[in-house]
């Protein structure tokens, strides 16, 4: 519903594994010809709530605290300092980035595959400013 209307392609991708991926063959009925306008995060406002249930925004990684071995609460700066969430009760924000890859030949950092993931956020409702995040993750040894 996210995406009503309009190319999901890359939402699709940021949440499904490979082994969905390779499950499309059998339901391809065709292939869009034709130019797509592409999605863009929305310039920034500081006016009203931050959130916006069709368009993505950009935020600020300023702190990391650690919990255990491996979790994290994660918080994140709005536009502006006293901008509120805008998140009704029991719902979540969705958050989306690219993931760092290893290059194996140029021994560098590249950016991979978007991923998207859904979070409720431990910040209190009427927090202004930022949004904390508990995230647990798994390490992945090169």
């Amino acid at each position: 519903m996210l995406v009503a209307g309009e190319d999901a392609t890359e939402d699709f991708m940021a949440i499904h594994s490979a082994d969905a991926r390779k499950q499309l063959a059998d339901f391809h009925i065709g292939t869009l010809v034709g130019t797509l306008s592409s999605k863009k995060v929305e310039d920034e406002e500081t006016s009203g709530s931050f959130l916006h249930p069709k368009k993505w925004k950009q935020v600020k990684l300023t702190r990391i605290k650690d919990v255990s071995k491996d979790t994290k609460i994660f918080r994140f700066q709005l536009t502006d300092a006293e901008q509120e969430l805008g998140l009704p009760f029991g719902q979540h924000v969705y958050v989306r980035l690219r993931r760092r890859v290893a290059h194996q030949e140029r021994s560098e950092i590249v950016q991979g595959e978007v991923v998207q993931r859904a979070y409720t956020p431990l910040s209190k409702r009427n927090a202004k400013g930022f949004i904390d995040l508990l995230i647990k993750y798994v390490s992945v040894s090169a």
